[in-house]
């Protein structure tokens, strides 16, 4: 129960990596809040959580939807956010000379965009109350390029530089900030990529030191680590998890 009494908001958190840290915080005694852009999603993951779960909707596409998750949020915990991870966001994969201005635009804004506006909202009542967590998932892609990936790679480098300076601006205040960056996981998006054939998990599987892929419950544990008291010396770091792909660059 590392996190005991404590109140979480999760953004993105009805599937995938952000399901699995709401699983590993509810796990660890948090109360959390479920989010997604459908209200019917955040309900049905609200009810799988023991009770734990508060569903909140919200288009973080839209600076306006941002703030009015971080106040509904807010009122359903009592007015305290003790850990606010930041997940939500989306790939765009096109030839760089194709990419148009509208899904660049797009892929800023729900990326990186909402997650400033988000940990400013939400860090405001931490540096009041003197202290909270701050977790940003990144990307492999925030520090290693992919071709076709242009707005995607911008924006999780500029989640990497947001973590660092929110961490040094807060760090006297009590908040940390810190960045998840995953590599490849078997998330319902991977899964449905490789079975349209546009990825072929066992040749990323292959790709990866580890020999495999890495799961949503891992990044929770993760995700635990960096919300809780173990890490209370650490901030403004990059966690890297993803089975040693970065590391590796041989053939």
């Amino acid at each position: 129960m590392r996190l005991a009494n404590r109140h979480a908001l999760i953004t993105g958190s009805t599937k995938g990596i952000g399901l699995g840290i709401a699983r590993a915080f509810v796990r660890e005694g948090a109360r959390v809040v479920v989010h997604s852009r459908s209200a019917a999603d955040c309900a049905a993951v609200a009810k799988t959580l023991d009770g734990a779960a508060v569903p909140i909707a919200a288009d973080l596409s839209r600076a306006e939807e941002v703030r009015r998750l971080a106040r509904t949020a807010l009122d359903a915990m009592d007015g305290r956010i003790d850990i606010l991870v930041n997940n939500a966001g989306q790939p765009r994969v096109a030839p760089s000379t194709e990419l148009a201005e509208g899904d660049y635009r797009a892929t800023m804004d729900l990326n990186l965009t909402a997650y400033f506006l988000l940990a400013q909202a939400i860090g405001r009542q931490m540096i009041e109350r003197g202290g909270g967590s701050i977790i940003n998932v990144g990307s492999i892609n925030g520090s290693v390029a992919f071709p076709q990936r242009l707005a995607y790679c911008v924006s999780k480098a500029g989640v990497n530089m947001l973590t660092k300076v929110l961490a040094i601006e807060w760090a006297a205040h009590g908040v940390r900030v810190n960045c998840l960056a995953p590599g490849y996981v078997e998330t319902p998006f991977i899964q449905g990529l490789a079975a349209q054939g546009i990825l072929d998990t066992r040749k990323l599987a292959a790709r990866t030191p580890m020999g495999r892929l890495g799961t949503p419950d891992e990044m929770g544990d993760a995700a635990v680590f960096l919300a809780g008291d173990e890490s209370a010396f650490v901030t403004g770091a990059i966690l890297t998890a993803d089975g040693g792909w970065q590391a590796y660059g041989y053939l």
